[in-house]
């Protein structure tokens, strides 16, 4: 993807929070105050309704495609069909019946709301971790088997386009991080590259960071939500994983403990397989390598949003840093016992 894509370029809608009522009242006969809400490249609104219910209303960037969100709207559809236990959020249709509507040239949708506290505001447990791992793989199973026109299109946080990625290593905020990333971007190219046909591939979440992920207020190891389906794509599953367990690395000598944990507790739900588990530790560094990267990039491009684009920028270069201290077959080999294999 080129650094000039319009989804990354076009800046954010702006709507002010009466405008955000109104269209709520309007077109979904929702009445309640908005709260605008951080956001990226679009812009979303929490709706508190007179009523007692809670929702979301997300205004799309104008360089969004209307079939990209469609193929969002349809996979929350499906998971909530095929799990409908699953905590995501729910599409809820316009007063005539539609999923979504343009307004000022972005396209606006309206989905509930799930109640809890943000994972990031709350202690990483290894019961947390446990109870993470089976919820995302819950969702990699309920995802099994669903496909849309636009589900692979292209993306500039895929990890399987990590390759192109060489054209942002400039970007990098200093000359350590350029170093690590490049670091990074060889493993993919030497170690994944050879064996990215071979890797079963579905629609995935695509990013199941700290932020997206809701716990009980009462039992913070409990998930409660998982949400933001913005990046979703199909991609090899096990690219789902790594962009999950790379929020796990930690910064120390032991830089895959806890990430070995939450890949356990979704191995014990949805086997990896040997190929998945043998470059899933690359898939994590270059996942990383990713963050460093685009948010070096879009911080500088975007300095009026930067604390929020930068805010898993630390961490992943943090954890870039550790991992890049420890050998690829090791990584593999930590993963791999964790998962029950004795090699």
């Amino acid at each position: 993807m080129s650094e000039a894509d319009p989804l990354f370029t076009t800046p954010a809608p702006r709507l002010s929070t009466e405008a955000a009522e109104v269209l709520a009242r309007a077109r979904f006969g929702v009445v309640g105050r908005a709260r605008a809400l951080t956001s990226e490249r679009d812009l979303n609104f929490r709706i508190r309704a007179e009523d007692g219910r809670t929702y979301v209303l997300k205004v799309a960037n104008a360089a969004e495609e209307a079939a990209v969100l469609d193929f969002q709207n349809r996979a929350l559809d499906h998971i909530a069909a095929a799990d409908p236990d699953l905590p995501t959020p729910r599409v809820v249709p316009t007063t005539d019946g539609a999923a979504m509507f343009e307004s000022q040239g972005s396209l606006v949708r309206l989905l509930t709301w799930l109640d809890g506290t943000m994972l990031h505001e709350v202690e990483r447990t290894p019961a947390l971790r446990a109870g993470l791992g089976v919820m995302h793989a819950r969702l990699g199973l309920a995802l099994k088997g669903f496909d849309h026109p636009a589900a692979g299109y292209s993306l500039l946080w895929d990890l399987k386009g990590a390759a192109g990625l060489r054209t942002l290593l400039p970007h990098a905020t200093d000359a350590g991080r350029q170093e690590l990333a490049e670091h990074a971007l060889t493993r993919f190219d030497t170690r994944v590259g050879p064996v990215l046909s071979d890797l079963r591939a579905q629609v995935i979440h695509n990013d199941l960071n700290f932020h997206n992920v809701v716990v009980d207020a009462a039992n913070p190891a409990r998930v409660s939500g998982i949400l933001d389906f913005g990046d979703m794509v199909r991609s090899p599953l096990i690219c789902d994983v790594a962009v999950a367990a790379a929020y796990h690395v930690r910064a120390d000598e032991h830089p895959l403990a806890d990430a070995a944990e939450y890949v356990a507790a979704y191995h014990a739900l949805c086997p990896l397989q040997d190929v998945e588990l043998e470059v899933l530790g690359d898939l994590i560094s270059t996942r990383l390598a990713m963050s460093v990267l685009i948010s070096g990039w879009r911080a500088a491009d975007h300095p009026e949003n930067r604390e929020y684009i930068l805010r898993n920028e630390p961490a992943a270069h943090a954890g870039l840093k550790a991992l890049g201290r420890l050998p690829p077959e090791a990584a593999a080999d930590i993963l791999r016992r964790a998962c029950g294999d004795p090699r």
